[in-house]
């Protein structure tokens, strides 16, 4: 596949248009289009749906996958030549130009991202050859993701790798279900002291208890209720970021699953409720299995940020 053509595709994904990406490739659109057809040709695929934003076919998500995994050892491969003297008689090397970082895109999930990743921040800020772009995305729904292409690691709760990955646990998230005083005071919950957390437990019809969720994609307080045997589903209020959904649960909006490392920047009137309120899930680290410095770099980091979960 001529490399440019696969840039071009990766670019008009990335974009969500061809007009984005032939931009960020300094090209025209008409030039970007003309490489994707003549890659499509080439293959005898269509590889995009000319939607907007661009999707991509089956044959398009294995062609976007090539294309970043290329990106990264090429970039990497010009990194070891960067300033390595060419082969020349008047001895001009490649020192010289400020070389663009490698991108290194990877699915993070929100409660984690607001947690216990943000040292990988500071590790990050001192690589002048990396820059990360970080798509949130649900511990439970990231896999495909990374079977896609779209990032080259993943944070997950599954421990299954898929063809061409590796995987490393990185320790166990715990939640709590949680709610405010004020709330069970409204909806007839029994509080009592010497709980398994927080010095209280409270007992509640969860069938009524209104609840706070993080999106369509969250099912750890649609789980916890499955577990205490409920049935259907309570008023529901959905807050889709981590910090505002735990400033929701505290204001008495409803009941949710807080991360225990949250907790004790809330206050003290937040209660675990039911008899067995905290729960534990488990987070891996799944990426591309390739010969990267950079991809090993991040991943130590978020080995070593992560040791605060064990």
């Amino acid at each position: 596949m001529n490399i440019d053509h696969v840039k071009a595709l990766a670019a008009v994904v990335d974009e969500g248009t061809v007009e984005g990406g032939a931009f960020v490739l300094g090209i025209t659109a008409s030039a970007a289009s003309q490489r994707i057809r003549a890659l499509e040709s080439k293959l005898g695929q269509v590889l995009i749906r000319r939607t907007n934003p661009i999707t991509l076919t089956e044959a398009g998500t294995a062609v976007l996958r090539y294309a970043r995994q290329v990106e990264l050892l090429e970039s990497e491969a010009l990194d070891r030549l960067h300033g390595i003297a060419a082969d020349v008689p008047d001895g001009v090397g490649a020192r010289g130009g400020r070389r663009e970082p490698t991108v290194l895109r990877i699915g993070v999930n929100a409660d984690s991202l607001a947690t216990w990743f943000r040292p990988v921040f500071a590790e990050v800020a001192a690589w002048d050859d990396v820059v990360i772009r970080i798509d949130v995305v649900d511990q439970g729904k990231a896999l495909p993701l990374l079977t896609s292409g779209e990032v080259l690691g993943t944070i997950t709760s599954a421990e299954a790798s898929a063809y061409g990955t590796q995987v490393q646990r990185l320790g166990s998230m715990r939640y709590v279900a949680v709610a405010a005083r004020s709330l069970l005071e409204r909806h007839g919950g029994v509080v009592t002291v010497g709980g398994p957390a927080r010095g209280a437990l409270a007992e509640v019809d969860l069938t009524t208890l209104p609840m706070v969720n993080f999106g369509r994609d969250d099912d750890l307080q649609l789980n916890f209720l499955a577990a205490a045997g409920v049935k259907g589903v309570p008023p529901t209020s959905v807050v889709p970021s981590s910090t505002e959904f735990a400033a929701a649960v505290a204001a008495g909006v409803g009941w949710g699953m807080i991360p225990i490392m949250q907790l004790d920047d809330l206050g003290d009137h937040l209660v675990p409720i039911t008899a067995s309120p905290a729960v534990d899930v488990p987070l891996y680290w799944h990426h591309w299995t390739l010969a990267s410095d950079k991809l090993s770099r991040l991943t130590a980091a978020l080995k070593a940020a992560a040791e605060v979960m064990r």
